[in-house]
């Protein structure tokens, strides 16, 4: 065999040339079958077939990844007649990121990954970032060059005198955001992590980054940036970073969780059919919300009139795991059902350890759940035992109830509560709102531990707050409320009522005394939801004609409102969620929205949970006019 002439990379000193070797010489043969093939730039060098051939050293079945541009397809040619018995895959830039991150979490996980990037810099980071974490604990990412980021005006910043690697990290990615930390979309998210800018920069500057932050023991510029816990979360799966001649191997020290959306899921249980199964579904619906809505502000970004819902699926899943939080994973994969707002750009749970966009780690340890035998229905909330998340997300899944059980007669409940509620016993208003659905008591298993049913049945749920309400959730509060009401006393009720709110740790208005003189004044009653069973709550909504209150749950008692209402809320700006007007839309209430000053506002282009929290005044002489001139009409 002729040797191999040199080459030159760009920008870059020529390579030595590739010394002849033995014809039986696994190497030799490797650059052999490269010397066959059409590079679209640089053939790969002798070194960087070194590297892939200690990596599978042993491994004649090997899954094997390349990732690249126009030589990703020469690549796999060569790895794939070298080792004819391997799996190999291919994944390129412009390949759907979702799709990819479907078919890689039934393909994988990988024993190796071959980036065979060959255009840019930046290109070569963001598929990193796709495809690293689908490695398995020791599996191998060897990149044959790195490829640089382009200098010029949109290059990462210059650095600032004892700015560190990570910190740098992190302006890049601010920069790349054009100062703000994310880019305004049409829904802002509430209770969540806000999306992030993508990565600007090349793969050695986010590989170096995150080895710093590993040798620092990760306690340096956690707040930062959002950027951070990506930075933080390779650095905690790196187990080795080698560079020989121009070739980066890394090695991964764990295996982490891909996180599933609804639109992914099916595809896996498709491909991997001893997860579960996709039972039923009811169709993707677009309807237009034609309730009247006012608010005291110029606009309001959190408010849609046109509203999309994806189609509602039911599943069955085959023994996974459920741990506190709404956590449903199995074979390192968390399902969809784990994160409430699914639409969003990065989906979250407190109970999961971001590791990358699109990777999670479980908080708690969950290696030993308790077995439970039968069929369950997945009703858990990562804000369980309170009422307004069980009336909106937990019960807008309870649509799929009636069919499980046609097909599980014994099908029971799955929940957990408040980690310090004493005795961990359902409240009155959980056994009310269960019982519609003839849910007893006995027929729900509030889990304290991790636990593993045999079947789990789970559906999208109906509600997902700010983005959108199903129209079939009218049916499912008319079932509730209706159930409910049959106990309340027969009495006359006040035609105007003020839901108020006691002071608490979030959200506490500061002068809740004259706000309700206020209401008063105008012929309102002043009632405190929590006081009464439920059923008086239904009883008093759906007899009164006026009502008004303070933003949050104690105004979700609407939704069992089947004749419309003229319906105040007052809130402050910083209060994101938008309950009320899907309420409102679903149900044609006519909706004032009265919006006051937070005593901590979010971020410009940014959401925090302090500002989310934070408490407010309402100003009687601003606020106040704008609510008498729309009472008084």
């Amino acid at each position: 065999m002729s040797p191999v002439p040199a080459t030159r990379l760009p920008d870059d000193e020529p390579v030595d040339p590739v010394v002849e070797e033995s014809a039986v010489s696994p190497a030799s043969e490797l650059v052999r079958r490269a010397d066959q093939q059409r590079w679209a730039d640089v053939r790969p060098h002798l070194a960087a077939m070194e590297v892939v051939l200690d990596a599978l050293q042993g491994r004649d079945d090997a899954a094997v990844l390349v990732v690249g541009g126009p030589d990703a397809a020469p690549w796999s040619t060569v790895l794939q007649a070298q080792w004819p018995a391997s799996r190999v895959s291919t994944v390129q830039l412009p390949d759907d990121a979702s799709a990819t991150h479907a078919r890689l979490t039934v393909e994988g996980p990988f024993d190796l990954v071959v980036d065979a990037s060959d255009e840019n810099g930046n290109d070569q980071a963001l598929l990193f970032q796709r495809v690293f974490m689908h490695l398995r604990a020791g599996g191998q990412y060897v990149a044959r060059r790195l490829v640089p980021h382009p200098l010029g005006d949109d290059a990462a910043p210059t650095p600032r005198s004892g700015e560190t690697l990570a910190q740098r990290q992190v302006a890049s990615v601010t920069a790349s955001a054009g100062g703000t930390r994310i880019a305004v979309d049409d829904a802002l998210p509430n209770e969540n992590l806000p999306p992030d800018a993508p990565y600007a920069g090349d793969l050695w500057g986010l590989v170096a980054a995150a080895q710093e932050a590993r040798i620092r023991d990760f306690r340096d510029h956690r707040a930062d940036a959002a950027a951070y816990r990506d930075v933080e979360g390779l650095g905690r799966s790196l187990e080795q970073v080698h560079v020989h001649s121009k070739v980066l191997r890394l090695v991964n020290g764990v295996r982490v969780a891909p996180k599933l959306r609804e639109e992914e899921v099916d595809t896996v249980l498709a491909g991997r059919p001893e997860l579960g199964q996709r039972l039923d579904a009811l169709p993707a619906v677009t309807w237009t919300a034609t309730c009247a809505y006012d608010v005291n502000r110029v606009a309001d970004p959190y408010v849609q009139s046109r509203l999309t819902v994806p189609e509602m699926v039911l599943r069955r899943y085959d023994a996974p795991t459920c741990s506190r939080g709404q956590i449903v994973t199995r074979d390192e994969v968390l399902f969809p059902e784990t994160f409430r707002q699914n639409w969003m750009e990065r989906i979250a749970n407190v109970y999961v350890v971001e590791r990358a966009p699109r990777f999670g780690t479980v908080r708690r340890d969950i290696s030993t759940p308790d077995e439970l035998p039968g069929a369950w229905f997945h009703l858990d909330s990562e804000w369980p035992g309170h009422f307004g998340h069980l009336m909106t997300e937990q019960l807008s899944r309870l649509w799929a109830w009636d069919r499980v059980r046609e097909l599980e007669p014994d099908v029971k409940v799955l929940m957990t509560l408040q980690h310090d509620r004493e005795p961990a016993v359902l409240a009155p208003f959980e056994i009310d709102i269960l019982g519609a659905f003839g849910i007893a008591p006995d027929d729900v298993h509030v889990f304290t531990a991790p636990c593993r049913p045999e079947r789990l049945y789970t559906s999208t749920g109906m509600f997902s707050l700010p983005r959108y309400i199903h129209p079939g959730m009218a049916s499912i509060w008319d079932r509730v409320g209706d159930h409910v009401v049959q106990r309340a006393e027969r009495r006359r009720r006040p035609d105007r009522i003020f839901v108020s709110r006691r002071p608490s740790l979030k959200r506490s208005c500061h002068n809740v005394d004259e706000v309700e003189a206020f209401f008063a004044g105008r012929g309102f009653e002043v009632v405190h939801p929590e006081d009464h069973p439920l059923a008086e709550q239904v009883a008093l909504f759906r007899a009164a004609g006026t009502i008004a209150g303070f933003a949050g749950s104690g105004l979700f008692s609407l939704a069992f409102c089947k004749a419309p209402k003229r319906v105040f809320a007052l809130g402050p700006d910083a209060y994101t969620a938008r309950n009320e007007y899907l309420i409102s839309a679903l149900r044609g209430h006519d909706l004032t929205a009265v919006r006051s000053r937070s005593d901590l506002e979010h971020p410009e282009g940014s959401w925090t949970q302090q500002a989310f929290a934070s408490s407010f005044t309402v100003d009687l002489d601003d606020e106040g006019r704008f609510l008498a001139e729309r009472l008084d009409r």
